[in-house]
């Protein structure tokens, strides 16, 4: 297993208080380029966040996308339909699906990379507000604004237009109008100062090596691992109980449609 000193993304942004756009993007670009390799390999991660990115320890850290203890693979599960992630990076279909219903997990997977750069930049959770911190229907607020996309970036942070072109793009409620992996490659936001061969160097991926360990046993451990988890709002955790309470609260007309 790969070692990673530098800690994670969200030990990093908190010491810095959010970063300057170059960083950011720097970090977003690796994150968009991960994520693309894993979607070619039939594997969506569903858990994406500061916290599943780990860094090396260059002058100018390398990022490491974890933890697929939630991923699914084409090849050998079924289709995404169950609520499972953090609630602050789920995007609004998986919060709105329902038993018998799938999503595409490659969409969902780009929401959560919006919400990671807006972290990234802002330091803080775009559908969060402070005067929720100790509001007991803070977790039913939070979806309302998901469903909305009701997110408004501190006073204090200046974005340029291309950031916030890119990010509208990326936090948009209808996933079949959000946009792709491609329209991220190919934005001007996203393409400043990428080193050349970024965007093909997925295209023709090495072969994978076989496993040491059966799909079998992989998956039970995946289930003691889930048995361990806990429950905090920061946690990826499997949300069918846990948000059916808090959207049992919304009134019909503040459910999004599409």
């Amino acid at each position: 297993m790969e070692f990673a000193p530098g800690g994670d993304m969200f030990e990093y942004v908190v010491k810095k208080g959010g970063l300057r756009e170059d960083e950011a993007r720097w970090f977003f670009q690796q994150l968009v380029v991960a994520m693309d390799y894993c979607h070619r390999m039939g594997v969506v991660n569903r858990d994406i966040k500061l916290e599943n990115t780990l860094l090396n320890s260059s002058p100018r850290p390398l990022l490491k996308l974890c933890d697929f203890g939630y991923s699914k693979h084409e090849k050998y599960q079924s289709a995404p339909g169950s609520r499972v992630g953090t609630p602050a990076y789920l995007a609004p279909e998986v919060i709105l699906t329902t038993k018998g219903k799938v999503y595409d997990g490659k969409t969902a997977d780009v929401w959560s990379c919006g919400v990671m750069l807006y972290v990234m930049l802002a330091g803080c959770y775009p559908f969060e507000r402070p005067e929720d911190k100790h509001d007991n229907q803070r977790l039913q607020k939070m979806i309302q604004r998901i469903l909305k996309v009701d997110y408004k970036p501190p006073p204090h942070l200046k974005l340029s237009a291309d950031c916030q072109d890119l990010m509208s793009k990326i936090l948009t409620a209808d996933p079949a109008k959000r946009i792709t992996i491609d329209g991220i490659f190919h934005h001007p936001w996203y393409t400043k100062n990428l080193p050349p061969g970024v965007i093909e160097m997925n295209k023709r991926p090495p072969p994978t090596p076989a496993g040491m360990q059966t799909v079998e046993q992989v998956k039970l451990i995946l289930a003691e691992a889930r048995k361990a988890q806990g429950n905090a709002l920061g946690a990826g955790i499997e949300t069918d109980e846990y948000l059916n309470d808090a959207m049992d609260g919304l009134a019909d007309d503040e459910a999004l449609d599409y």
